[in-house]
């Protein structure tokens, strides 16, 4: 019976490993173990009513857009702030400092009504000062992206938000100002026009 000659080299190689009676070691089977006991208790002690946002147990009623609020319902002023409003000047209305002002204790803020609702109508061009200090910077303009209403609850909400305490702005005398100021086409000229209006 003829074999096939083994080289040099082949002889110095070890044999090939094989399992033990036990291929698995009793450590790791035991770690197995237990992880599986934990997943199983973790998913039956689980609360199926906590609310999705304390974990990802949202629903597909929970995902789908929620429909615009029907004509003459109240608007959220703290939804529009938070589309509109918090890129600049911060969910705690602190602004970012030597770019956006404040409208935590901002005198345009908590002043009159009309005012208010002019700057967020048509916005601000150049220097404006702000509890003492100016801000050279760029406001949109609002008239055409939002509606009286919207304008209303979004100027209420900074009027009662992070210590400012002025009366809600109704959304007639936003309708007002609009009006009034039809005809402008560009941004106001920060404090050289508006400071007269205080």
């Amino acid at each position: 019976m003829n074999q096939t000659p083994v080289s040099a080299q082949e002889k110095r190689e070890h044999s090939d490993p094989h399992e033990q009676e036990m291929s698995i070691p009793i450590p790791i089977l035991i770690l197995v173990a237990c992880m599986v006991i934990f997943g199983i208790f973790y998913i039956l002690a689980g609360d199926a009513s906590t609310p999705p946002e304390y974990g990802d147990q949202r629903t597909i009623k929970d995902l789908m857009a929620k429909a615009a609020p029907a004509p003459g319902a109240a608007v959220d002023g703290a939804a529009v702030y938070a589309a509109r409003c918090v890129s600049c000047h911060q969910p705690t209305g602190a602004g970012l400092p030597g770019v956006f002002p404040p409208l935590a204790g901002s005198e345009w803020v908590t002043g009159k009504p009309d005012l208010l609702a002019k700057i967020l109508l048509h916005g601000i061009q150049g220097s404006l000062t702000v509890k003492g200090t100016a801000y050279n910077g760029a406001m949109p303009a609002f008239k055409e992206q939002a509606n009286d209403a919207e304008l209303a609850a979004v100027a209420t909400y900074i009027r009662k938000q992070w210590g400012n305490a002025a009366p809600p702005v109704a959304a007639d005398v936003v309708a007002a100002a609009r009006t009034e100021t039809a005809s402008r086409t560009e941004s106001w000229k920060g404090d050289s026009e508006l400071a007269a209006m205080k």
